[in-house]
């Protein structure tokens, strides 16, 4: 996703709406990266879109994190490569001092060696920077209702990585999941949020928050992305 891309794809929010669907009614927004050009491109991007009201700019994680203590901040798009403090360990810093704010990579890298330790950090979707506007679109509206984004090259990585070494986890089969967890796994790999699970099955936020750490704790992994990535691994469920 060039800067030139994004200008020509920015939309005019009087002519569509400028809206997108079943998103905040305020949409605060920090894009973190190191090339000024690439930071306020997206920026021209996002600010076309009534959702979203506030766009702030950071040239590496330090600066990053002191945004993120004097603004309120729902989303953080960010670069791994960056002086000062990395995308891997700013992700890192935001999860345990800013639990509720969604981190989505914006990146140049696709390799497993870069999207594992991402994900390990607790990153809620992963994106290229070839990536075209819709795919930033869609990207944000999963994983602003809770649920994760990925490209499929970026799966496919990931995918590969992970079988790559075969541990005492594989042993684990569906049998060792209730039904139920069975299906609000299902759910999460298919990208939807806590809200959403509990409209489908008819149950509360409550109850799938419980289904979810049990799934969490049986699977041995620590987040929702990493728990679907495993069940898509062992091919629980089609997608």
């Amino acid at each position: 996703m060039d800067t030139t891309q994004i200008a020509l794809n920015r939309r005019n929010p009087e002519r569509n709406g400028g809206e997108w669907g079943m998103l905040p009614a305020e949409l605060n927004i920090l894009v973190v990266d190191d090339h000024p050009l690439f930071r306020q491109g997206v920026r021209f991007f996002l600010e076309s879109f009534s959702p979203i009201t506030l766009v702030k700019e950071a040239g590496n994680g330090r600066e990053a994190l002191r945004i993120l203590a004097e603004e309120l901040i729902h989303l953080v798009l960010l670069d791994l490569q960056m002086p000062v403090m990395d995308g891997v360990a700013l992700t890192q810093a935001i999860k345990a001092d800013f639990p509720g704010v969604k981190v989505l990579v914006l990146t140049s890298f696709a390799g497993w060696e870069k999207v594992y330790p991402s994900l390990q950090a607790g990153a809620d979707g992963y994106l290229l920077k070839d990536a075209k506007p819709e795919q930033l679109e869609a990207a944000i509206q999963a994983v602003m209702t809770g649920g994760h984004y990925f490209e499929p090259q970026v799966t496919s990585e990931m995918l590969t990585f992970l079988n790559r070494d075969q541990t005492e986890k594989d042993n684990l089969t569906t049998e060792e999941l209730t039904q139920r967890e069975m299906e609000v796994l299902s759910l999460i790999t298919a990208g939807l949020g806590n809200k959403d699970i509990a409209q489908q099955l008819f149950i509360s936020e409550k109850t799938v928050k419980t289904h979810v750490a049990n799934i969490f704790g049986k699977l041995q992994v620590k987040s929702r992305t990493q728990a679907a990535l495993y069940a898509t691994r062992l091919g629980w469920f089609k997608t």
